[in-house]
């Protein structure tokens, strides 16, 4: 007795412990982020699975087989209430199950009787969707046909106990040259806008979307996706009659795989047939661009017009090595075949992986909120994902290999999240930032808590606080616009002393390098002692005058070792002070370099280019010695230390928008290093210019042939010490 106690006292305990664990300790899967690094971020469940709808929940005497899609419809009823229809194609069936918002059974559509009188049935519903009319619209994909059925006012059939549905419309292929030759009208995603334009993604169309009018008339293709054509694809393409070019045409354009719609009449389209390379490419250059981007959001126009503004463009899973699951390793990018539309007031919206089986959701603006899913057969996994949508704040994931429907619920986590975009949305900005701050004391790593907060001090005018809040979140855009009002209010109160400050600038260049010419032309004279600073000096006399600057340095001894490496050693200097100044908006990731790391970085290819130009040249009978190439190369550097520092200086005090005027300064910069290297190698070996080129050319491939020799070599000798340290060793054991 007193053992049975003990055992029900454990079980008690057990329970009361299994309840007060978290919910992560009991979900099979991890929620997270990626910060700007693309280093993996976990963060708080804000969805958790609730439960499974399958055929046996459903009461279903034939049970669900292999479901293409669901279709969540958000409506009023007669009571004024939010409530919701979910219509399910269960495609091996050939069949669409109506279900209400407690999960019940209300219809099945089969057969029915077409516009013609005649006796019809679904043979392979696809797509899914209701419009603003309640009108269900059916991809009938292998019949190439849409069909509309009136869910208003069903008869009530009490042999079946189940609701009969009015047909009301079919859709065939569009009339018109729409289609090219051998190709035809496959519907396997609809949707519908509210003036009851439709729009439908065919599998055998690769124009883009179908965009009809509400009585069936084609009126264009929207949104084409970009491929990439190698050199040698282009060429062969000019090359190909008209016909061959139209059965090719698949080289040029890729098809979408599904499609959603909001209210304002924006669809999201998805395709997972974008190549790998291109994908990833965008992905690891953070594009903001939709050439290659798996989802799209295109006005009614066909222009893509989503927001790109987090770290990385909505692509999915951004670190793409192999990835382990429940039950294999999964590599490359995401293949994305479904877009769900979350609550109009929060802006979020959900794409789903088919490959990893996880659901990846974004704001308005296409910032990354949280990622959660994972391929099993537990409770929350999903064996392969067909559709996802919303039901309120809920969300639903169609599993096609399991035949259900997995319900998630979001939590409190989830809840504080929309709040707080709710909040924005609305201009609401105080309590916004009430809400992200709640969202930081349990999610520290979410940096888009840091932007809401910035936001919100934007615009209260509070600009530097809301650039400390940017900072964190590594948000370039919004730290160039808030420091660019900052800047505007702190030059309003000093703008007098700007033009001032310009001219005295001006002034002082003037007469400085007035005086660099006097002393240049004093330089001129033998009699002159060339003192290192003559010899500095002498720098601005080459960068205007390179061709007799070069030739005096080669004949009048104009410059020597010691002037050479003095701006070399400048150049050195700049370079790390590049480092290490530079501002917050041209290096937001704020990265340094030590001095020896900066001066390696310089020396390595100006000593390649130096060995390499000298072996060269020599061969082919230049006048130029090793020293006289040391020396034009260092001055040929010239203009860059000021170059450098003016920019780097600049860097702290420009707003992202002139980004552009500081790159286009270290362009001229650099063009103008280039320029007169070339042209000092061409006066110190007395070159013709063909020749110089060849030579020039030449000197380069032999800076990479040095590189290859000196790696080899480095390897040899370290194989050959591993080698005798082995032998050594060996012999020290045996001798004991």
């Amino acid at each position: 007795m007193k053992f049975a106690k003990k055992l029900l006292a454990l079980a008690a305990s057990l329970l009361m412990l299994a309840g007060s664990m978290p919910v992560s300790a009991i979900t099979p899967y991890s929620t997270y982020t990626y910060d700007i690094d693309g280093s993996y971020m976990e963060s708080p469940h804000a969805y958790v699975p609730q439960t499974v709808i399958d055929s046996e929940s459903l009461g279903l005497l034939v049970p669900i087989s292999a479901p293409k899609d669901f279709f969540v419809h958000e409506y009023v009823n007669e009571a004024g209430e939010t409530d919701y229809t979910i219509c399910i194609s269960d495609t091996g069936n050939k069949r669409v199950i109506i279900v209400d918002s407690d999960f019940k059974v209300t219809g099945i559509i089969m057969d029915f009787e077409n516009e013609w009188g005649v006796p019809d049935q679904i043979t392979e519903p696809t797509g899914l969707f209701v419009d603003v009319r309640n009108h269900l619209y059916v991809c009938d994909t292998s019949n190439n046909r849409i069909l509309v059925f009136d869910l208003n006012n069903p008869e009530y059939d009490e042999e079946t106990g189940l609701f009969d549905y009015n047909f009301v419309k079919t859709y065939g292929e569009p009339e018109g040259d729409v289609f090219a030759e051998g190709t035809t009208f496959k519907p396997v995603a609809v949707a519908v806008d509210d003036s009851g334009r439709i729009y439908t993604v065919s599998s055998a169309s690769y124009q883009g979307i179908i965009a009809m009018t509400s009585d069936g008339v084609f009126q264009a293709f929207l949104g084409a996706q970009s491929n990439t054509l190698s050199a040698w694809e282009i060429i062969w393409r000019r090359l190909q009659t008209a016909e061959q070019r139209n059965k090719s045409a698949k080289n040029v354009s890729t098809e979408y795989n599904n499609l959603n719609i909001d209210s304002g009449g924006f669809i999201y389209a998805t395709t997972d047939a974008i190549s790998e390379s291109d994908q990833l490419q965008a992905i690891q250059s953070k594009s903001r661009s939709g050439d290659y981007a798996p989802v799209k959001m295109l006005n009614p126009s066909g222009q893509d017009v989503m927001m790109r503004t987090g770290f990385y463009p909505p692509s999915g899973e951004v670190t793409v090595q192999t990835y382990k699951t429940t039950v294999s390793d999964i590599t490359g990018p995401s293949k994305i075949i479904d877009v769900a539309l979350g609550p109009d007031d929060e802006g979020v919206w959900t794409i789903v992986d088919s490959v990893r089986q996880k659901f990846y959701t974004y704001d308005d603006e296409g910032r990354l909120l949280y990622i959660f899913g994972d391929k099993g057969d537990q409770l929350g996994n999903i064996q392969t994902i067909a559709a996802v949508d919303y039901l309120g704040t809920s969300i639903l994931a169609l599993d096609t290999t399991s035949n259900n429907i997995t319900v998630y619920k979001r939590t409190e986590y989830g809840d504080l999240l929309a709040q707080a975009l709710k909040n924005n949305k609305q201009r609401l900005y105080d309590e916004a930032q009430n809400d992200w701050t709640n969202i930081l004391q349990r999610n520290s790593n979410f940096d888009m808590s840091y932007v809401g907060i910035g936001q919100c001090y934007y615009r209260e005018g509070e600009w530097e606080k809301a650039m400390d809040m940017y900072k964190y979140a590594y948000d370039t855009e919004n730290y160039s616009d808030a420091y660019h009002e900052l800047r505007k209010e702190s030059l309003s109160k000093v703008i007098i002393l700007v033009p001032i400050a310009i001219i005295i600038i001006c002034i002082l260049l003037s007469i400085f390098l007035k005086y660099a010419a006097k002393k240049n032309a004093e330089g001129q004279s033998s009699s002159v002692k060339r003192t290192l600073w003559r010899e500095y000096l002498y720098g601005y006399y080459v960068i205007f005058h390179p061709f007799d600057g070069f030739w005096d340095i080669k004949h009048e001894k104009r410059a020597t070792v010691k002037g050479a490496s003095l701006i070399f050693g400048l150049t050195v200097i700049a370079f790390f002070y590049q480092s290490i100044g530079r501002g917050y908006i041209v290096n937001p990731e704020e990265n340094s370099s030590n001095f020896l790391l900066v001066a390696i970085s310089l020396i390595l290819p100006v000593g390649l280019w130096i060995i390499a130009n000298w072996c060269l040249t020599t061969l082919f009978d230049g006048e130029g010695s090793l020293k006289d190439i040391y020396i034009a190369t260092c001055y040929s550097l010239f203009p860059l230390p000021f170059f450098i520092i003016v920019t780097t200086f600049a860097s702290n005090f420009i707003t992202l928008d002139e980004v552009s005027v500081i790159n286009l300064m270290m362009g001229i910069a650099y063009f103008w290093v280039g320029f007169l290297l070339f042209f000092g190698m061409m006066t110190i070996h007395d070159y013709s210019l063909g020749k110089n080129v060849l030579t020039s050319l030449g000197s380069i491939v032999g800076m990479a042939f040095i590189m290859f020799i000196a790696v080899l070599f480095s390897s040899l000798i370290g194989k050959i010490i591993s080698f005798v340290f082995s032998v050594g060793l060996e012999l020290s054991y045996r001798m004991s």
